[in-house]
């Protein structure tokens, strides 16, 4: 009967800590939205896989057909912390007859607090705008993880 109650113990700790990961904001890592046959994704701040030693941030729309236009405009903020100054690293993408755009700003990693801020727009093929403006990730702090 010990043995049942410590299984079950270890069980319930393990579901409670693999389910905070999913009910934490501060550990999600992209949200998506859909819209149509689009889907908007939003990502947080994190260490790019593509540049060491670089933090970026990649929100995109992604659709099953191609779309009349798609944009996306993205603004990284970093702060460090105790500091009331925020730096604001830009990107922005167009284009039109595409069914994928993105907007990747990037910087080299400072010991900092990042998030991203990102405008979305989608003209469908019979003209109808859908735009999502205003998406605010949650501050990420050091996500290149510097000493």
């Amino acid at each position: 009967m010990r043995v049942l109650k410590i299984f079950i113990a270890v069980l319930f700790i393990s579901a409670v800590v693999v389910g905070s990961a999913f009910l934490n904001p501060s550990e999600a890592y992209a949200a998506t939205k859909t819209i149509g046959d689009c889907d908007i994704i939003m990502e947080v701040p994190h260490a790019s896989g593509h540049v060491r030693g670089n933090v970026t941030v990649d929100p995109r729309i992604k659709c099953k057909t191609k779309q009349r236009y798609l944009g996306v405009t993205a603004v990284m903020e970093r702060k460090f912390p105790g500091s009331q100054y925020t730096w604001k690293i830009s990107a922005k993408r167009k284009g039109g007859n595409v069914n994928y755009m993105n907007a990747t700003p990037n910087e080299r990693c400072q010991k900092a607090d990042y998030r991203v801020k990102a405008d979305f727009l989608i003209v469908d093929n019979r003209g109808v705008r859908h735009g999502e403006f205003g998406y605010v990730s949650i501050w990420k702090s050091n996500p290149c993880r510097l000493p």
